[in-house]
């Protein structure tokens, strides 16, 4: 497994800030360069242990050939970054996005750039809720065959350093899979948290903090999700538009046995998940 020497990443705010808390307990020789547009934050980050160096754009000379490049930014951001950090000299560069077949198709003729998302994360922001730990036994995405892409197979190496699981998929069929796992969650979200007015807040509980947590996310990066993702996250909604309108008929009809099924499938495959997190 190679160990990285140089690590560049452009947007030092959660996740980005977890890769530098990640990566500098599982190769504490690295050397971490941090890219952004606020001077006073990169050096907080600095001053906070999780970058050596900063810069305000990626130029040639700023970090040696070898360095490899992460690019943590809204998806509608991803791609002209990183042909910067292309231009700039990072041997390999990859991303962290949550959405993949534009970012991928983009940039389809650079062989140095891979395509990824690991999978986790939180409703908070900035690089001062980083967590070390964020990316442990969770799954990353990596785009690309490993046997064939020298690049491919570094980047997986790189997120199988921080302690994740790799697994390899094409583009659109990530974006596919989480339109409905990822995607459409924060919309429900969203949409129970709407539906519920300021003076109905104080009778909510336990069950509704639960389910909104992550609509208090960032408007301006799911915005930039869901637009890149139309065609996937239209799919998701039409999918729970009719399980809405199974639970509407059945309710109308007073069908407590279509209830029960549709309610029980649901709680089965709840409960998987619990057991293969277990």
């Amino acid at each position: 497994m190679q160990t990285e020497r140089t690590l560049v990443i452009v947007g030092v705010g959660l996740i980005g800030g977890s890769v530098a808390a990640a990566a500098r307990k599982a190769m504490p020789e690295l050397r971490i360069v941090g890219i952004g547009r606020s001077p006073q934050r990169l050096q907080a980050a600095v001053d906070q242990g999780l970058l050596d160096a900063w810069h305000l754009q990626a130029a040639v000379g700023q970090w040696s050939d070898d360095a490899f490049g992460l690019v943590c930014l809204p998806v509608d951001q991803i791609t002209a970054a990183a042909k910067q950090l292309l231009q700039a000299g990072c041997s390999t560069v990859t991303d962290a996005g949550s959405v993949k077949e534009p970012i991928c198709s983009l940039l389809q003729n650079e062989a140095r750039f891979v395509g990824s998302h690991p999978i986790a994360g939180s409703e908070q922001s900035g690089f001062e809720h980083a967590c070390a730990d964020l990316f442990r036994q969770r799954v990353c995405v990596v785009c690309g065959d490993p046997n064939q892409s020298p690049s491919t197979a570094r980047t997986a190496a790189f997120w199988r350093q921080l302690g994740m699981v790799v697994r390899f998929m094409n583009p659109a069929e990530h974006d596919r899979v989480l339109a409905r796992t990822s995607h459409l969650p924060h919309m429900l979200a969203s949409v129970a948290a709407a539906c519920v007015s300021d003076s109905e807040l104080e009778f909510t509980g336990t069950g509704f903090r639960d389910t909104t947590r992550i609509a208090a996310g960032s408007a301006e990066i799911w915005s930039s999700i869901l637009l890149q993702n139309r065609a996937g996250c239209l799919n998701a909604i039409a999918a729970a538009g009719d399980l809405l309108d199974q639970f509407r008929q059945a309710i109308e009809t007073g069908n407590s046995q279509r209830l029960t099924e549709i309610w029980n499938t649901a709680a089965t495959r709840r409960r998987r998940l619990d057991q293969t997190q277990t």
